[in-house]
Formats: C-alpha cells, sequence, structure tokens
C-alpha cells in the first residue's frame, strides 16, 4: 500500500511537470517517464483528477498553515477564548499625537462590521478603542490618550506562585508613548503594589472583555497624599504595529 502510494505521488509529481515543460516548448520523454511512474490499471483521466487533487491538497495546506501562524499571533497573552470573539484586521493608515491626544486611523469600518466602543487589540494586549466610525475607516483612542479610562484589575500571585486578583482599579492613559498609570488606589486600604504585578481589563461594563492585557507595573510608591503613584508599562506598543484586531463578542 505504501509502495502504491509512493508511486501515485511520483507520477502525479511527473505529470505536473510534463505539462508545465509541454506548455513552454513540450519534453515528449517526459510522458514516457510519467507512463513508468503511474499506477497499473489507473486510467490516464482517473489519474489526471487525482493529480489535481494533489495540487490542491497542497495549495489547502499552504493556506492552513497560514492561518495557523495567524492564530499563534494572538492566542495566549490573555484570558478570552479565541471562540468568544469575532475578529477583524485592520491596517493602519494614519496617527495623530497632538497634546497628550493619541489616536489612529484603520482601514476597516462600518461596512466591516466595526461599531463604536469595540476593544482593539495587538495579540490579547488592549491597545486602544474604536472611537468613531465610517464606512470604510474607524478612528482608535489608544489607551495611553491622555483621556483613556479602561476598567482594570492587578493580578498578583499567592504562595503556589498562582495568579490571584489584588484588586480593582482604573487604569489611566498619560498622554505619553507606552506609558499608562493606575488610579482609584488608596494607601489606606490595604493594598500593597508592587513592580512586576499585571495589569487586565476588568470588563463587567459590557464594553470590554475581561482579561485583556493592559501592561504591567514598573513603579509604584506612595504619593503625598493617601493614594498610591503606580507607573504601568504596556506589554506590546501598538504604536509600532501595522496592523490591528478589532473584536466583537460573539453572542
Amino acid at each position: 500500500m505504501r509502495l502504491r502510494l509512493f508511486l501515485l505521488i511520483g507520477a502525479a509529481l511527473a505529470l505536473g511537470l510534463t505539462g508545465w515543460l509541454t506548455r513552454w516548448g513540450g519534453a515528449p520523454w517526459l510522458e514516457e517517464l510519467a507512463a513508468v511512474f503511474a499506477p497499473e490499471g489507473v486510467p490516464p483521466e482517473e489519474f489526471a483528477r487525482l493529480q489535481d487533487q494533489v495540487a490542491r491538497l497542497g495549495a489547502e495546506n499552504v493556506l492552513l498553515r497560514g492561518r495557523l501562524g495567524q492564530y499563534d499571533g494572538i492566542k495566549g497573552e490573555g484570558q478570552v477564548p479565541p471562540e468568544r470573539v469575532v475578529v477583524a484586521r485592520g491596517r493602519i493608515i494614519s496617527r495623530s499625537i497632538r497634546a497628550g491626544r493619541r489616536y489612529a486611523e484603520l482601514d476597516i469600518g462600518r461596512v466591516d462590521g466595526i461599531e463604536r466602543g469595540m476593544p482593539v487589540v495587538d495579540g490579547w494586549s488592549l491597545a486602544g478603542v474604536v472611537a468613531g466610525t465610517d464606512d470604510g475607516r474607524c478612528l482608535i483612542q489608544w489607551v495611553s490618550d491622555g483621556e483613556s479610562r479602561i476598567a482594570a484589575r492587578v493580578i498578583t500571585s499567592d504562595d503556589d506562585g498562582k495568579p490571584k486578583l489584588l484588586c480593582e482599579c482604573i487604569c489611566a492613559g498619560t498622554g505619553r508613548r507606552a506609558e499608562l498609570q493606575l488610579e482609584g488606589l488608596e494607601t489606606g486600604s490595604g493594598i500593597e503594589v508592587s513592580p512586576g504585578m499585571h495589569i487586565v481589563t476588568a470588563g463587567g461594563d459590557g464594553r470590554l472583555p475581561p482579561g485583556l492585557v493592559l501592561g504591567s507595573i514598573t513603579a509604584a510608591g506612595r504619593a503625598g497624599g493617601d493614594r498610591w503613584q503606580v507607573v504601568v508599562r504596556p506589554s506590546r506598543d501598538p504604536e509600532l504595529a501595522e496592523s490591528l484586531l478589532v473584536l466583537r463578542l460573539a453572542k
């Protein structure tokens, strides 16, 4: 059976090469070679069909490998299962930075199902939120925008090294590239935050799903009053990306 399979593949390759060379001047001796490799008793029309099937399967394999590469690029960073979202990819066509306001424009819009308020991600890291839409374009407010406010959770580890929720707060943009800060953390609450803790979206507002990655704490200290001063660095810098994903929770 294995020998017959090898002979079939070899014959298919031989016939493919024969067809190519025939179109570019002919190679009659290859037809004889293909006949040698062809399985005994297989009609020419059946063998041609098998040849086409081999070519089609090869093309499908290339396509599936490409899709697998795209999936590997977006899985594993956060806690949102891919089957819960509808994904559209858009290319960044413009960026706007002025007085602490940070925006970008993607080449997808209402005709692609994009709606205001949808999360925009780079991998599973939250890059921003759709702030406006046109038929074929949408405006993205980066999480680092000076007026961006995202409900967030601070994730730490227990004694066994397993992640656990420390508290909830607001992750705010500073207007500076790749820099966020936490708001709403009071020093009198007994909460202790430290560099290395991870920040993810809290969800619960019907706008953003929980578990999208915002970044990690790089500096934390008590301010002059009763609040913490915490600096967060995004896990990815979306302003370096060429394209981003817009998500919609599947109903």
